[in-house]
């Protein structure tokens, strides 16, 4: 009697993410095949020794069909993809690579949606890469996935955070910005990383995010750090490298921009203290607008937060930071 062909890999997938979960203390409860509508298993979470109050789904795909140098492919029927939309259970895509002996994740249920959001009647292939912070193993399992699904930022050391922010792939560089903002603020360390990243990589090699850290390190109400969050002396010194900034740099910032939107609570408010941060800075726009060698796009955007300080210069001066007024 013989086994189907691809029964043993299918079961190696299996395996290796039973071992991932319970390697990091959490519990795996395996769907059986009669069951499996397209989920292979549960997980309940686990937390310092505390069950926690949630049930997360994986669809596990194995072997060297669903891998190719760098990325992972999970195919999926028009049922499928409405399933994992439609479904209670947020699911994880559990990609398992037998010649690493590695897995990788996707947040499945959100590739669904928006697949099923573009042609609800079509299948698909989900094609995500093998990235520094997708893998899924114990460790990774702990300090990024669960955290991530709780809605908190990963528990990562600097350090590796900093090679995320370094990163070619677009979405771990945007990973490492969001989780440097969020548990690194207070460390030198991590401002010049983010600092060096934006001045040295091309705007395409950037994202919006590295612009929200930069404005929440000058200080907003809307989003800036709360005083005493970044100590005085880490904040003063990256703050004096904000404040030389000038026309190229800012003319990156407003490339970043999706639109012209600069009225509250548009995200280009939100980051009116990189344009209006030094006495500077309507010399730098002023710049900006007339430098044929630059996109009209960024030249228009430019001359959008011009008109908005000739109609209220008075109100420019409160996003000056080079005044000493947020003890900057």
């Amino acid at each position: 009697m013989k086994t189907r062909g691809n029964l043993v890999t299918e079961r190696a997938g299996v395996n290796f993410a039973r071992s991932v979960v319970e390697g990091a203390g959490s519990l795996f409860k395996e769907i059986s095949l009669q069951h499996d509508f397209g989920h292979d298993a549960t997980i309940i979470p686990v937390v310092d020794g505390h069950v926690r109050p949630r049930e997360i789904a994986l669809q596990v795909k194995s072997g060297a069909s669903y891998v190719s140098p760098g990325q992972c492919h999970l195919p999926a029927t028009a049922a499928h993809v409405f399933f994992w939309a439609k479904h209670d259970l947020q699911t994880l895509g559990i990609i398992y690579d037998p010649a690493e002996a590695m897995a990788y994740w996707i947040d499945l249920q959100a590739a669904a949606r928006d697949a099923l959001a573009r042609d609800p009647k079509a299948g698909t292939t989900f094609v995500f890469a093998k990235a520094l912070w997708n893998r899924f193993d114990p460790v990774q399992f702990q300090t990024i996935l669960l955290p991530t699904l709780f809605g908190e930022a990963p528990t990562v050391p600097l350090e590796v955070v900093c090679a995320w922010v370094w990163s070619d792939d677009l979405e771990t560089h945007d990973l490492g910005v969001r989780v440097m903002r969020a548990r690194h603020y207070a460390a030198a360390g991590a401002w010049s990383c983010l600092i060096d990243v934006f001045l040295e990589r091309p705007t395409e090699q950037l994202t919006i995010a590295v612009a929200i850290a930069l404005a929440k390190l000058l200080g907003h109400d809307d989003l800036g750090y709360y005083s005493g969050e970044v100590p005085a002396d880490v904040r003063t010194l990256a703050v004096s490298r904000l404040l030389a900034f000038g026309a190229p740099e800012i003319a990156k910032l407003l490339a970043l921009l999706d639109d012209a939107d600069f009225g509250r609570p548009s995200l280009g408010y939100s980051l009116m203290p990189l344009w209006g941060m030094s006495a500077r800075s309507i010399a730098i726009l002023n710049a900006i607008v007339e430098d044929q060698t630059l996109a009209e796009i960024v030249r228009s955007r430019a001359a959008c937060l011009l008109a908005g300080y000739r109609k209220d210069p008075e109100w420019w001066d409160f996003w000056r930071r080079d005044t000493g007024k947020w003890g900057l």
